[in-house]
């Protein structure tokens, strides 16, 4: 019995002194401290890793894992420890639970119930429950597309709508010409220079040497004109039955509202734009 006692005298004596240069800053008096407490560290870890296998598994940790955190246990006791405070052994069991919580839960933990009933602490950080985006999405297919390709490219989405933007603006502008290209010569010239050009009526009717209302009832004509054009017509029909309807899926909703709200955003849009439809 005092042999023993004597034994875990001399242990107690090794430890605070190797703790004490470790603290200072040697690194071999570290390494030192980890082989004389490693089988300590080995134990108590094993104990918890049986009872909380799940919690580890959770956490994707396999016991070597867990006996790597050890070492930063035994650096953390190094550093904290003093003689004072008792057993170094005692103080390291608190420090290897504390490097558990750590690599379990980190800065994040909440509680949960295990198969057995047991209440535990785990892990918060919403990365834990992710999955890879090379994941198949069917794990049984080993032909299925992977989970990334089901992720919309918000770029690559905006690039090919404005392509598409820039052509159906260029249809539509080609059809307009050909539906000008039909009109009084002076009705045509101011639905151009107001509407393709930028210039007001004022402007028009001051490079022409003619009147505001002159010029406004040159307009008004054409507009009554063109609302007549069953080619104009069409567009306005294949917004309401193509443009406005497509992409109808939760995506489309999520990031560009319903299909009605679209249908009558397009309108409004592409009637500011031209108007001709209405006058």
């Amino acid at each position: 019995m005092d042999e023993q006692r004597s034994t875990r005298t001399d242990q107690q004596d090794t430890n605070a002194a190797l703790a004490a240069l470790a603290a200072a800053g040697n690194a071999f008096a570290l390494g030192q401290l980890w082989e004389v407490n490693k089988s300590f560290v080995r134990r108590q870890l094993w104990q918890w890793y049986e009872k909380n296998k799940p919690v580890a598994d959770r956490a994707g940790l396999s016991f070597e894992d867990l006996v790597q955190e050890g070492y930063f246990a035994i650096d953390y006791t190094a550093k904290h420890y003093s003689a004072e405070q008792g057993s170094f052994t005692t103080y390291l069991y608190y420090a290897l639970l504390r490097q558990i919580n750590t690599a379990t839960c980190g800065e994040h933990r909440r509680d949960i119930i295990t198969a057995d009933g047991k209440r535990v602490a785990v892990s918060a950080n919403p990365l834990n429950e992710c999955s890879s985006l090379d994941m198949r999405l069917d794990e049984s297919d080993e032909g299925s597309s992977p989970k990334g390709e089901t992720i919309e490219d918000p770029a690559a989405t905006q690039a090919f709508q404005t392509a598409e933007d820039d052509l159906y603006t260029e249809e539509l502008h080609n059809a307009l010409e050909e539906a000008l290209s039909h009109l009084a010569a002076k009705q045509a010239d101011v639905v151009r220079r107001h509407y393709f050009e930028g210039q007001t009526l004022k402007e028009i009717s001051q490079e022409d040497g003619t009147t505001l209302n002159a010029a406004r009832n040159r307009e008004q004509a054409a507009f009554i004109a063109l609302g007549r054009n069953p080619k104009l017509q069409r567009w306005r029909d294949e917004i309401i039955s193509t443009r406005a309807w497509s992409g109808t899926g939760f995506g489309a909703w999520n990031h560009r509202g319903s299909v009605e709200e679209r249908t009558v955003e397009y309108l409004e849009a592409w009637e500011t734009k031209s108007r001709v439809w209405d006058r």
